[in-house]
């Protein structure tokens, strides 16, 4: 019995004591917040473009555009222009001219702005993304067991012993 007090005494006395540190230990900095919502509303838009090209381009921000040609993606940025929107970016230039026209053109080593004509495109319209139908790859399958509301219990925990 006293040598249970006795532990119990000091392991009570050590309480006050600031917890030892770690040599070398980085401070962790919570992440910062995001300025706006990540990918809010991409508007992506899919081109028909001269010579049977075709080109889809997402704006999730004001300041970028990614554009998609012949199956590889470019993120491009904004860049100064006398009217519409200019993206430039990988060798690449991006021209919107409106909701419905564009131009991709390729930038020489050196060329702030495309002196080539580049290809000629326009918005093929009714061709918005559309999510699967139910049950097709890529799809959840449709589930109708209802979900509990009752609040969670360890009694009511299912545990898988393979794991």
């Amino acid at each position: 019995m006293t040598s249970l007090c006795l532990a119990v005494g000091l392991g009570l006395a050590d309480c006050g004591r600031p917890a030892p540190s770690i040599p070398n230990e980085t401070p962790v900095q919570p992440p910062s917040a995001a300025v706006g919502p990540v990918n809010a509303d991409p508007h992506v838009t899919h081109y028909a473009c001269a010579g049977g090209e075709t080109v889809t381009a997402g704006y999730p921000d004001s300041q970028t555009a990614i554009v998609d040609y012949r199956g590889h993606a470019y993120t491009l940025r904004i860049a100064r222009s006398a009217s519409g929107a200019r993206y430039t970016g990988m060798g690449l230039q991006w021209w919107t001219r409106g909701l419905d026209r564009g131009s991709l053109a390729q930038l020489k080593p050196g060329e702030e702005a495309a002196t080539a004509p580049g290809i000629d495109c326009r918005a093929e319209p009714d061709r918005d993304a559309e999510p699967p139908a139910s049950g097709a790859p890529g799809d959840l399958p449709e589930e109708k067991t209802p979900i509990s509301m009752a609040p969670f219990t360890l009694d009511g925990a299912r545990v898988d012993a393979g794991y």
